[in-house]
């Protein structure tokens, strides 16, 4: 069978080209996940889709069945009974023409008798005068009273077809033989389930790609408010993240995002010109104009309640004296200790800042690594030195290596 290209149009061969490009990258990603690569898979899908669907209304469902050979076959076999009918009659067909008839039309003597045509041929008469007048007004450019010779004759008639159907001509539908129109069909309905599949499984993809970059530090962008186990099925929160500082603005930067996420944390550190700098509160849920505040730990508040506020994701909290952080964080590791012993687990991440100018204690560290990981908690070490590869790509955060 040869292939008839007007099956598609020219969005539709577009829309099987974006479809068919989205699933190479598709596969692409699998083995190479990229942001940019997942937005051009959703780009290409959105246009496969609608392509398909353009093409679909607009063009195959206006394809029209090429009759004109049951038109041909037809016009033949009427043809052959009209002349076995005009063999069968034979002399019976009268050999009288007018001056109105056509060709192959044959009438017989106009009522006359034979007594009539006699006289004719005596007389030698070969044409009354009635029809010799007849002759005369339907000459061509003579003025009869009819239509045609009131508005100029027929040449004004077929002008006038020219100039008004010439529109109809120019939008006739597609036109194509049986075989090619069930074949346009086909692939049509074929091509509209695999754009939708397509747009599907790009959108997939999209939101794989946002949980897969959710706990990737310098990756995630866009935070919002849903649930931390979405992310760690996907990518697991490392319990312990250095976080390199780069200006004035990084660290309230970076605490604003953990805010949007969801989540909540407890700020340690000594640097009081830094607290004072950081707002009374941060927006949480943006878009309905909840914001969470940020409360400084006094001497009145316990470490226990910091703990359990923290826990269950009520409130954020800034301390802002090295011995006080050292006194929260030691009652950090005996309450985690608890809830390992107990398995238990945060819902929604929580963090402890660590923006304390002396390092945080080797034990201390490795044990908060342990149960960070038990009970979901997230560590976050500002100000910590890159690694040499980190140096390299210019990322902000590394997990540590225990």
């Amino acid at each position: 069978m040869n292939w008839n290209p007007e099956i598609f149009n020219v969005v539709g061969y577009l829309s099987v080209i974006c479809w068919v490009v989205a699933v190479v990258l598709c596969l692409i990603y699998w083995k190479m996940p990229s942001r940019a690569l997942c937005l051009i898979v959703l780009a290409l899908s959105i246009i496969g889709f609608f392509g398909a669907r353009s093409n679909s209304n607009n063009y195959v469902n206006l394809i029209q069945l090429d009759r004109s050979e049951e038109i041909a076959k037809q016009e033949a076999l009427e043809q052959a009974r009209q002349k076995a009918l005009l063999d069968s009659r034979g002399d019976e067909v009268a050999q009288v023409r007018f001056a109105e008839d056509g060709a192959g039309d044959y009438l017989d003597r106009a009522g006359m008798d034979d007594t009539d045509l006699k006289y004719f041929e005596s007389q030698g008469i070969d044409t009354p005068g009635w029809k010799k007048k007849k002759k005369q007004r339907s000459g061509a450019g003579d003025d009869d009273g009819s239509i045609e010779s009131s508005i100029g004759g027929e040449d004004v008639i077929e002008g006038v077809e020219d100039e008004t159907f010439v529109e109809n001509e120019e939008s006739q539908p597609v036109v194509m033989m049986e075989e090619d129109m069930v074949l346009a069909n086909r692939l049509d309905l074929l091509n509209l389930k695999v754009t939708l599949a397509t747009l599907i499984t790009g959108i997939l993809i999209v939101l794989f790609d946002y949980l897969r970059r959710g706990n990737i530090y310098g990756e995630s962008s866009f935070p919002l408010p849903l649930p931390s186990s979405w992310f760690n099925a996907v990518t697991p929160m490392p319990p312990i993240l250095i976080v390199v500082k780069h200006g004035e603005g990084s660290l309230e930067k970076e605490l604003a995002r953990l805010v949007k996420r969801g989540d909540s944390f407890v700020l340690l550190t000594e640097n009081l010109s830094r607290t004072n700098k950081l707002p009374a509160s941060m927006p949480k849920f943006p878009l309905i104009g909840q914001h969470e505040h940020l409360i400084t730990v006094t001497d009145e508040i316990e470490d226990e309640f910091v703990f359990e506020s923290v826990w269950y994701g009520r409130s954020s909290f800034v301390v802002d004296s090295e011995s006080r952080s050292q006194q929260v964080l030691e009652s950090f590791l005996k309450e985690l200790e608890i809830r390992k012993d107990a398995r238990a687990k945060v819902a929604q991440t929580a963090h402890i800042v660590w923006d304390v100018r002396s390092q945080m204690p080797e034990h201390s560290k490795q044990e908060l690594e342990k149960l960070a990981r038990s009970t979901g908690f997230s560590i976050l070490l500002i100000g910590g030195k890159p690694s040499r590869s980190n140096s390299q790509t210019n990322s902000q955060a590394e997990p540590l290596t225990s």
